[in-house]
Order: C-alpha cells, then structure tokens, then sequence
C-alpha cells in the first residue's frame, strides 16, 4: 500500500529572529498546524503552517510560513527521532506583505505515547533564498500529533 498512515498535529513554541529583523522585531510565541502522510515506519511527507506576530520599534510583524517536507524517522520502542528538510513559501507581513520562498530544515524527538500518539520537541531552521531586507529564522516549538493507521 502505497499510504500508510495520515498525521495530524499541532505545534507551539518561540520564533526566533536572525539578523537585522532581530535589531527591529522581538521574538515571539508561534503556533501551528501539520497534516503529513506516513508512507512508511522511517519516510512521511509532511505540509506545516506555522504564525507568529512580533512587536519591536515599527509596526507589529507577522510571518506566516507553508513549508512542505519529506521527513526520516529514526525510532526506537518508546522515542520517535526525525530529519527533515524541504521547500516553504514564507510571507512577512508589516503594513505590507512581502512572500518568499525559501527551504528549511529540521530535526525532532517525540516520545510514542500510544500507537497513534506523539509528544515531543521540533527544531527548524527557515532559511529565505534571495529575501532583500528579510532574514532566516528559528522556530524552536513542542508539538502534539496523532496518526491515524491505514492497516
């Protein structure tokens, strides 16, 4: 079978800014969403939508992230290690909304609460190919997810 399972999840966690955005914006509490299908036990391909909204010296900052990426899952009997890296279009948005694209890359650790559930820490670097006045960043965010079997 070609689908072995579909994931669904949230995340919460820190934003943190990389360059000049940093001297202008603070960092900030993010939160998102992931929908990914489990080809097998150690491959998923997974769509996340992450938001944040940062205050600083000029307007309030917001950025939106779509990324897509193929994931590896490195797991034992109780924790659940992911890589993953892939393409995102990024918008940042202060009175005028710029959208770039760029890739990311991320690494992971879940604990397998039960067979479906998961509940652990990702770590992704968002890095914006030939962004002018915009820089890479950080999100840091705990997450929460179920996958719901195909067998």
């Amino acid at each position: 079978m070609a689908l072995d399972g579909v994931y669904v999840g949230g995340e919460l966690g820190q934003i943190s800014l990389t360059g000049t955005t940093k001297s202008v914006y603070n960092n900030a509490i993010g939160f998102g969403l992931d929908v990914g299908f489990r080809i097998n036990p150690t491959l998923d391909v997974m769509f996340q939508s992450q938001m944040s909204s940062h205050s600083g010296l000029a307007p309030n900052l917001k950025i939106y992230s779509q990324t897509l990426g193929a994931n590896l899952h490195f797991g034992m009997t109780d924790f659940d290690f992911t890589l993953g890296m892939g393409p995102g279009f990024y918008t940042y948005d202060s009175g005028v909304s710029e959208t770039h694209f760029g890739i990311h890359g991320d690494v992971g650790a879940d604990v397998v609460v039960s067979d479906g559930m998961r509940v652990g820490l990702g770590l992704r670097y968002h890095s914006l190919l030939g962004a002018t006045g915009m820089d890479d960043y950080w999100s840091l965010m705990m997450r929460v997810g179920y996958i719901f079997g195909m067998n």
